[in-house]
């Protein structure tokens, strides 16, 4: 019975031993095991994070150029507005423009047709304004001729544009018509009989010439229908003096006595 004790406590002792020794045999082998779990574990977490990275920056630089693009495409909606707006702008000048062209035109068709027809007209003018000048009073007939003549010279060059022919047409006519509202004095021999005197003479307007001898002692009046300085009685020489003296600005204005035209013929007859 003491041999089983011993022997069965030293049974006992091996399977202690082989428990521990199993222990500490298995130990390592569940540590290994655990490390290899983390690993398989980690690698995956490693690649998801890595990915999920690159994902962000994709998304950061794709939030990016759809940034860029939108302010493109608000830039370029922008300019299209502005360039349907200057397209709209520039076809309304355009038609204005092709109106005004049409308008240009038909004034520059007009302008030719006036000049084709003004050109003969001014002529005509031309002629009666000579024809007064020659069978009017003869006052101032120097510078009423060198008018004439000078016109004359301007309607005949070519190289004057037919707007500056009418313009010297229409001053003389002005210059002639303006004769009628003004009176003046200025100094001239005339023809008394076979006598060259000299003496003012006093235009009433176109109406009458009066003839004062510088004595002051003579008068006469231009006879349109004989064409010749007819003498007028000495009743007349203070209504003329007066005349005088008032186109020279010495007197204020009065009403004068004078014979006019056909009373002077008349009143000489008598």
């Amino acid at each position: 019975m003491k041999y089983s004790k011993k022997k069965t406590t030293k049974a006992l002792i091996q399977a202690g031993l082989l428990i521990w020794g199993g222990t500490f045999l298995l130990f390592p082998l569940t540590s290994f095991c655990q490390t290899n779990r983390i690993e398989d574990v980690k690698l995956p977490v490693d690649q998801s994070i890595q990915i999920r990275q690159k994902t962000r920056e994709e998304t950061d630089q794709w939030e990016r150029e759809k940034a860029k693009l939108i302010y493109l495409y608000e830039q370029l909606k922008a300019e299209q507005e502005t360039l349907v707006l200057e397209n709209k702008e520039l076809a309304a000048a355009e038609s204005e423009a092709e109106t005004l062209n049409e308008k240009l035109l038909k004034q520059k068709q007009e302008s030719v047709r006036i000049q084709k027809e003004l050109l003969p007209f001014l002529n005509t003018v031309y002629e009666q304004l000579a024809a007064l000048i020659l069978n009017d009073t003869p006052f101032l007939k120097d510078e009423r001729s060198l008018r004439l003549n000078n016109l004359g010279k301007v309607l005949q060059a070519s190289d004057v544009s037919i707007a500056e022919k009418y313009r010297k047409v229409m001053e003389a006519l002005f210059v002639e018509a303006d004769y009628g509202n003004t009176i003046e004095t200025y100094q001239e021999k005339v023809l008394m009989g076979n006598e060259a005197v000299l003496g003012n003479i006093f235009r009433l307007g176109r109406v009458c010439l009066f003839f004062l001898s510088l004595d002051q002692t003579s008068c006469a009046y231009y006879n349109v229908a004989e064409k010749n300085w007819t003498p007028l009685a000495d009743e007349y020489l203070g209504a003329i003096r007066s005349g005088v003296e008032i186109s020279k600005k010495r007197k204020p204005a009065e009403l004068l006595s004078l014979p006019l035209g056909r009373l002077a013929a008349q009143g000489e007859e008598q």
